[in-house]
């Protein structure tokens, strides 16, 4: 029955492809984690069938949607809400917490949770699953950990579950405090009755993998059907029923979630699991890595045979024998918790003999043996992180169960998790043996923490968070903020990753690079942070300890890196309350607002123009941050900068303190002149905010002087849009809001967009044409409007304003190829100044704005409003540098730089002046 999650008992279908031009690819740099890093083939997160586009990360705003704004004021006030997280693609709040309710035993009773959770869910679906039906909500959890009750809930759609949607509630002493939502919006799928086969299914996803991404590979367990949501960066694309197949691949190694249609079993996405980067009998193991110091350390609840009779070590190496001679014993790399599989020769795992006498130790070393000392290190360290987590959680009932270890794999520089096992490959292409380096042992572990302790539908897994905590677990162990050391062997001291650099910290969003351990560093750096401020505050072993304590609870819960903070803070708490603060929040907000994840997605400022006057233009900036415990985030100081248009020069003047921020003067400028202005203020914790905050058009313009306008439009009703054909996509209407559009029109109530409702088309081109304008004889003639723009990177997206055919103006491309992201996203309404002049054709000018898109990453598009073709009086001093040649002038390249050909009083260069006879 399709109200159920299936499981079909097809039998495995084995497939080899004589060839891939794919591999495993290693970079021996200190700034790329190549231990850790997957296959370059798979990439991360899941990937569409057909283009790109699916986000690979969960973006966060503060703002609230409009089609929320008073659901969300009733329920803030049913949960005593202070704060409010939104998911910037889905537009359901991510996380809410504050003073919270009271929920008389929620705590004890997990049935009074349950009930209570119930009845917030029915009351308040519409902000917290728009679209949706109490119906589609099933209980799948309701943990006690830590005092704190989670109740989570996934959702489902006409009895399919959907892929990610969940709605969760947590409990503590006795309030309900916080709550968060990954439910999706307005689930709408196209369901069948009648599914293809398992075999089919299996066939279509097999053929899939073995087509791009593997050269061997087997089809195994097919489930659903399931709703996948397919979610951009920037809005949901859409839904479809699917069924899952697992897809095992050897060459190279991994493990993929293929999803296929489950009428066609047309491949629609997939995503790789595999998660890619250790008297008494001792194992003497690189302490780091294997070109360091060696230790002793003890085999803990290792398998031995006795002069035959089969015994244990226990927690500390020791065994019991007879007094008196010493006893035979044999050992393998086999214990209680965990078991080593040796990969390469054969499959041979290592054992040894060796003698022990009552009251002594027998060490097995092997460091001249890579094979051997990768397993005797594998099975060291993996017990050592078992028994650190098992501190930290110590109700975990994970860590009961057998750790499975596979090392010496046929393949270089690389690590990974699956969830459970974890596997380690041997040396080569520079690097060393990954199952005798103690950290990548950690941080593999790691990852199959994270995995095994996300309570269902209240956490979701991440990628990049799951690689930050997981490296959070290496630095806490070796207390040392660089992981990895002994990786390299050219340079073994050398971290992989330096999660605390001197003089930078990595902030959300700034450092973003779409990577998952580059962004993981983020995360882990305000963890490393936290911990460093704990043990100065409580003593290294308290400190340490409420930070492991505070990973271990935010990790259950969370669903991305922002998400960490509001969940830190739970963890920390100690009433119920999180608005009278938590013994420890100065030190949270400190450490995550060092790496940007308190004002996550929140707005930071405003920076506005006011009137001209005789002494110059006042521009104030105005911080809107809300007030934290112990953060002050007013700014210390702000600087204006100015610069003519275009110039690679600029000017700057201190800003004046107000009690709203600060306050300086644009300078008066002759008439004709385009100016360019920021605003880049201090805080107080050393940071800076620039504003606008636009890295692909960092530049705001003011344009001085007397204009006439020959043609204007407000985009207000019929008459607003006469003479304009809008093309595919294009809309007259009020804003929405999504996709990165703006909630309103930045003047009356309509604007001239794409898709107002949402993004753009993928692989389309599309534009708005205007009426023809004649430009009355005007020797110079602007366009000046109003613009709200969100497009990739001009190398994949270009929007275009053309002027009777001719390109006037593009967005910006970093000509960095495929690597190429600067998005251009305005997060206001911008004033936009083109010199059209060059365009102008038999005295007329017609506007087009254009959109051409590929196939995936799609952004909010144009946005347009209050827009004049003014035409401008010109003296001959202005005329030169405006790129129409006068009649007094030899030359005019459109600026008044010199060296160039053209001098800045428009007279050629570089010529020898002749005269005629």
């Amino acid at each position: 029955m399709y109200g159920s999650n299936v499981r079909f008992a097809g039998r495995n279908m084995i497939v080899r492809s004589r060839a891939l031009g794919l591999g495993l690819f290693c970079f021996f740099t200190a700034d790329i984690a190549g231990a850790f890093v997957a296959p370059k083939a798979t990439g991360a997160g899941l990937q569409l069938a057909a283009g790109k586009g699916m986000r690979q990360r969960r973006d966060v705003m503060n703002h609230v949607p409009l089609r929320a704004v008073q659901r969300h004021e009733v329920l803030r006030a049913a949960i005593g809400a202070t704060d409010t997280m939104w998911d910037a693609a889905t537009g359901v709040p991510l996380r809410m917490w504050g003073a919270g309710v009271k929920a008389p035993g929620s705590v004890a009773s997990a049935t009074l949770a349950a009930d209570s959770a119930q009845v917030l869910l029915r009351a308040h679906l519409g902000v917290l699953a728009p679209g949706s039906a109490a119906e589609d909500f099933v209980q799948v959890s309701n943990d006690l950990s830590s005092g704190i009750r989670s109740i989570g809930y996934r959702q489902h759609y006409r009895g399919r579950p959907v892929l990610g949607g969940q709605v969760s509630f947590r409990f503590k002493a006795d309030r309900l405090v916080a709550l968060g939502s990954e439910a999706l919006p307005d689930v709408q799928a196209t369901l069948t009755d009648t599914p293809i086969s398992a075999a089919v299914a299996q066939a279509r996803a097999l053929a899939w993998v073995l087509a791009d991404a593997a050269a061997e590979a087997s089809a195994g367990a097919v489930e659903g059907p399931f709703i996948l949501p397919i979610v951009a960066e920037t809005g949901i694309k859409g839904y479809r029923e699917v069924l899952r197949v697992q897809v095992e691949a050897n060459q190279p190694i991994g493990r993929y979630d293929v999803y296929v249609d489950a009428a066609t079993g047309e491949p629609v996405a997939r995503e790789q699991t595999l998660r890619f980067a250790s008297g008494k009998v001792q194992f003497n193991v690189p302490a780091r890595g294997p070109q360091g110091k060696f230790v002793d350390l003890p085999a803990t609840r290792l398998k031995v045979q006795i002069d035959g009779v089969p015994g244990n070590t226990d927690a500390l190496g020791g065994l019991t024998i007879p007094d008196g001679p010493a006893v035979a014993i044999a050992l393998g790399v086999d214990g209680d918790l965990v078991r080593v599989f040796n990969k390469a020769g054969g499959g041979v795992t290592a054992t040894k003999d060796l003698m022990l006498m009552a009251g002594g130790v027998s060490v097995w070393t092997a460091n001249d043996d890579e094979a051997v000392d990768a397993q005797l290190a594998a099975y060291i360290h993996a017990g050592v992180v078992k028994e650190r987590v098992r501190s930290i959680a110590p109700d975990f009932a994970y860590l009961d169960k057998k750790l499975e270890v596979r090392v010496n794999i046929d393949d270089n520089c690389n690590a990974f998790s699956e969830g459970d096992r974890i596997n380690f490959f041997a040396a080569g292409q520079g690097c060393e043996n990954t199952g005798r380096i103690a950290d990548i042992v950690y941080h593999e572990f790691g990852h199959s923490v994270h995995t095994q302790a996300i309570i269902e539908g209240v956490g979701a897994f991440d990628g990049a968070l799951s690689e930050g905590i997981s490296d959070y677990l290496g630095m806490t162990i070796n207390d040392d903020s660089g992981l990895g050391r002994g990786f390299f062997v050219e340079s073994p001291d050398s971290p992989l990753r330096e999660l605390n650099p001197d003089g930078k910290e990595l902030r959300w969003p700034e450092d973003l690079h779409g990577e998952v351990h580059d962004d993981g560093m983020i995360i882990a750096g305000a963890l490393w942070d936290l911990r460093t401020a704990l043990r100065a505050k409580l003593g290294p072993a308290e400190g340490t300890a409420q930070t492991d304590h505070i990973w271990f609870e935010s990790i259950r819960r969370a669903v991305n890196i922002p998400s960490m903070y509001p969940e830190a803070l739970l963890a920390d708490d100690d009433d119920g309350d999180l608005t009278n603060g938590t013994p420890n929040e100065c030190e949270i907000n400190q450490a995550f607002h060092a790496h940007g994840l308190v004002l996550a997605g929140g707005s930071v400022g405003a920076v506005k123009l006011g009137v001209a006057t005789p002494a110059g233009i006042p521009v104030d900036y105005v911080l809107d941050a809300k007030p934290r415990p112990c953060l002050d985030l007013a700014p210390d100081s702000a600087v204006l900068r100015w610069r003519a248009a275009g110039s690679k020069t600029s000017e700057e003047v201190e800003m004046d303190a107000t009690p709203a921020g600060f306050t300086a003067l644009l300078p008066v400028q002759p008439d004709g002149t385009l100016l360019e202005y920021q605003v880049v203020s201090a805080l107080s914790d050393e940071s800076t905010m620039s504003f606008p905050v636009n890295a692909a058009d960092p530049w705001y313009q003011h344009y001085t002087g007397p204009v006439t306008p020959l043609y204007c439009t407000g985009f207000e009703g019929p008459e607003g849009l006469e003479g304009w054909t809008l093309g595919t996509s294009w809309a007259q209407g009020a804003p929405q809001g999504q996709g990165g559009d703006p909630m309103a029109a930045f003047a009356g109530a309509e604007v001239v967009g794409q898709n107002l409702n949402g993004t753009y088309k993928p692989s389309a081109s599309n534009k708005l044409t205007g009426p023809i304008i004649p430009t009355q004889g005007f020797k110079r003639v602007r366009l000046q409007y109003r613009r709200w723009l969100g497009v990739e990177d001009g190398h994949f997206d270009q929007a275009t304003i053309l002027v009777n055919n001719l390109p006037a103006w593009r967005n910006f491309d970093s000509n960095k190829g495929n690597n190429s992201g600067t998005q251009h996203v305005d997060r206001e309404w911008r004033y936009h100044d083109v010199d059209i002049t060059p365009g102008v054709v038999d005295g007329a000018v017609q506007l087009a704005f254009q959109l051409k898109s590929d196939q995936g990453l799609e952004l909010g598009g144009w946005n347009l409003d209050e827009l004049c073709v003014v035409g401008v009086e010109v003296t001959a001093s202005q005329s030169c540098g405006d790129g129409v040649q006068s009649a007094d002038e030899a030359c005019d390249d459109g600026n008044q730089v010199a060296d160039d050909g053209c001098s800045p009083p428009c007279e050629l260069e570089g010529e020898t002046p002749t005269t005629g006879a």
